[in-house]
């Protein structure tokens, strides 16, 4: 216990706290050091280890999220191989691990808060007018602050990517890939079936045993409506989601693949640090230019390969630096171009509608006590039980809004509940997704218990893009959503409502007096209520990212002019430089975008193992 205090719990209360509820963990932390796992569970940073005797490495990884931690992890598992980690961001926080405080890590530390340039027609309600984009700044990654929701996609997703020429991408063929990195509990193995392992390094589990009643009532209503359950070959209905989590604690990517690890020889980490361009000589990657925490840089030579990993804003962002992209942009920021790519187009995110309400009375709400938040934080360290083991969103809906008999979803809704009187996490769900202000919301909560079905937009055909800012690697990129640029987007999202208008219209909904609501929007109220330039008004105003950047390096074969990365993942053009993330997709998936990412990077590790024995055994 007294290790675990002075390695753990002093470096917790030295931190700069991201949310109100860190002072509290901070007080109690003393008494309870299970967070994070006390201390030192993480990989050390072997920077000063780095600066006086090694510069250069096997493979330099740029980015420690959820794709770099696995990379690192398994090329590391070949002992001659050198591996080189780098982080911007530090170890996860010790609030990071608790599931029910995961909306109030947006916006804190461990986030990069990007935010959107601001366009005509979409994110009118968020300050600004611009939408904020989260992004994990920590090892681990944006597993390190997301909803820990663990869903696949489908078939179909990943035989798109490969009937585009991405051969090795079929369905089938990542399957194993899923599964590699999974250790799911006999009750998930029963539920997912193929989809699931039993001997991966990262947990999955069900958040909790127990159904609330507003669960159970939202699941009766949509059987009602005949959508079953979700299992490994049903891809629309309604499911309690599994989770990232296990002893009621984030199991964040980090915890799971690097910790196993973090005494290996072979392994070097830096945390701190940014990767700031890729050392090109030739048209071949050599190695990466590196700002340490104390502003010194650093060039490291990397003698195989240089894998990008920093994600679907960040990698596009390097490659343009260091002359990969497209021409015209890198001639207006004054870059000479080596090899001329789309790098940074195909920009995709899951668009997520918050101004959807259902409201109802419950009859058992009480006002909440002084001492309930304490009492609650109380309980969770130091019976591991409570409100806080919980995620508020944990039950999920997958349907298709064009054709009820499909098996392929374009809508996902997230349940968020409110309960009467909590205005906490009314005032923490808005800041988390910076809307501009929402007097309705809180309105509302303090008359009625609350439903936010957030729906998603899964299947966009809207493209945006990232551009460089400037040619400073410490200044954020242009984000250029292009929102609702098809006009598809908005009649999809649009017929959600039909959806919801169906579930409130149950036996079951009507029975509890539950009722569509119309948030009062200034600017929409010269629209008629419930008419569609009601519904587009409001989701004009209330849909924002779900976090779910993909696609800006694209894979495609060599004659795909929409191209970065072949579908062994190495970059179009150049030799020793892959990209190993959620940028690779072609097309994003159906769903969540963590358990795809990972599956990435377990493919992309063996891809990177068998290219290289290959090699050497071509040389011998």
């Amino acid at each position: 216990m007294e290790t675990c205090l002075a390695a753990g719990c002093n470096a917790a209360l030295s931190s700069t706290p991201p949310t109100v509820f860190a002072h509290l963990i901070q007080a109690i932390l003393a008494s309870q050091c299970a967070l994070g796992g006390g201390g030192g569970i993480y990989p050390a940073d072997r920077t000063e280890e780095i600066l006086s005797s090694r510069r250069e490495f096997d493979f330099v990884i740029a980015g420690a999220g959820t794709a770099g931690s696995i990379l690192a992890k398994r090329l590391t598992e070949v002992e001659d191989w050198n591996v080189l980690l780098i982080e911007a961001g530090e170890d996860p926080s010790p609030e990071s691990d608790i599931p029910g405080i995961m909306i109030l890590m947006f916006g804190g530390n461990e986030d990069y808060v990007y935010e959107v340039e601001p366009q005509e027609g979409s994110c009118q309600g968020m300050k600004n007018k611009r939408c904020r984009w989260s992004k994990g700044k920590a090892l681990g990654g944006s597993s390190v602050i997301n909803a820990m929701i663990h869903v696949f996609g489908n078939d179909r997703d990943y035989n798109e990517w490969a009937n585009l020429g991405n051969s090795g991408w079929s369905y089938e063929e990542v399957l194993p890939y899923f599964r590699k990195s999974l250790s799911c509990s006999p009750e998930l193995q029963a539920k997912l079936g193929k989809f699931c392992g039993a001997n991966g390094p990262m947990k999955i589990r069900d958040y909790s045993s127990n159904v609330t009643d507003i669960q159970n009532i939202i699941l009766d209503g949509a059987r009602e409506l005949g959508f079953e359950s979700l299992n490994s070959d049903r891809f629309t209905g309604f499911w309690k989601t599994p989770g990232t989590i296990d002893n009621k604690q984030r199991m964040n990517v980090a915890k799971a693949f690097l910790s196993p690890v973090k005494d290996r020889k072979n392994l070097y980490v830096m945390k701190s640090s940014r990767v700031d361009k890729i050392l090109l000589n030739d048209k071949k990657a050599t190695g990466v230019r590196v700002t340490l925490k104390n502003g010194q840089s650093i060039d490291i030579k990397a003698s195989k390969e240089v894998i990008l990993s920093a994600g679907s804003i960040a990698s596009p962002q390097l490659m343009m630096l260091s002359g990969i992209g497209p021409k015209k942009h890198l001639d207006e920021m004054g870059i000479p171009t080596v090899v001329d790519l789309p790098v940074g187009k195909n920009l995709q995110d899951h668009l997520t509608w918050l101004g959807l309400r259902i409201s109802y009375s419950n009859e058992s709400s009480t006002p909440p006590l002084p001492t309930d938040l304490l009492d609650n934080m109380y309980d969770y360290l130091l019976h591991n039980r409570g409100v806080f083991t919980i995620l508020p969103v944990d039950l999920l809906g997958f349907v298709d809004v064009n054709d009820p008999t499909s098996r392929y979803p374009n809508i996902q809704f997230h349940f968020l509940t409110i309960s009467r009187w909590n205005a906490l996490l009314g005032y923490a769900f808005t800041t988390a997704f910076n809307v501009d202000s929402d007097q309705e919301l809180q309105k509302q909560i303090m008359e009625n218990d609350l439903i936010i079905p957030m729906a998603v937009l899964l299947k966009p055909k809207s493209r945006g893009r990232v551009e460089l800012r400037s040619t400073n690697p410490a200044e954020s990129v242009k984000i250029y959503t292009n929102y609702f640029a098809e006009e598809e987007d908005m009649e999809t999202l649009f017929k959600s409502v039909d959806t919801l208008k169906s579930l409130v219209n149950t036996e079951t909904f009507k029975k509890h007096g539950m009722r569509l609501d119309h948030v009062d929007i200034p600017d929409c109220r010269e629209t008629k209520q419930d008419s569609k330039e009601y519904w587009e008004c409001n989701a004009r105003h209330l849909s924002t990212s779900l976090f779910h950047a993909a696609g800006t390096a694209r894979m495609g074969l060599v004659d795909d002019e929409k191209a970065v990365v072949d579908p062994r993942l190495r970059v179009h053009g150049i030799k020793g430089l892959r990209v190993i993330d959620a940028s690779i997709m072609p097309s994003i998936v159906s769903g969540n975008t963590n358990a795809a990412t990972i599956m990435i990077a377990e493919k992309g590790a063996d891809m990177v193992k068998m290219d290289w024995f290959i090699k050497v055994h071509e040389e011998l």
